[in-house]
């Protein structure tokens, strides 16, 4: 059975959050993360396949000494709870996918590999094919 608490404006059940607006709506915190960019770039994903979300404490690092660290960390949430299945199954896609491109090369003189930034092998001096 899940344990059921109030905190504030948040609703804990289980492992899940949920936040409540005074007009009825529903949140629910899809994804956390110490990294602003990494919440970033998961709402730019939902964005795009038109999933209403919004991050929560976008700026509230400042804050860190103040508050506890984990208090402040930036939060994704999903505004519509039937949104929520769909959001989490296209990050959970988005973060198992494999990288697009490779982005190595080998050196035919001897072997070595280079990121493909690099144009000659750092090993044996000689240029990229």
């Amino acid at each position: 059975m899940n344990s059921l608490q109030w905190f504030d404006d948040k609703l804990i059940i289980g492992e899940r959050t949920y936040f409540e607006f005074s007009d009825g709506l529903i949140m629910k915190k899809l994804y956390v993360s110490q990294s602003l960019i990494d919440v970033e770039s998961r709402k730019e994903l939902l964005d795009q396949a038109e999933i209403p979300c919004t991050i929560k404490n976008q700026r509230s690092a400042m804050l860190g000494g103040e508050v506890p660290f984990a208090e402040v960390f930036p939060e994704l949430w999903v505004l519509q709870d039937e949104d929520f299945e769909n959001a989490q199954s296209l990050l959970k896609d988005w973060e198992e996918a494999p990288p697009l491109d490779n982005t190595a090369w080998t050196c035919a003189s001897c072997g070595e590999i280079h990121q493909k930034e690099f144009t000659t092998c750092w090993k044996c001096n000689k240029e990229r094919n």
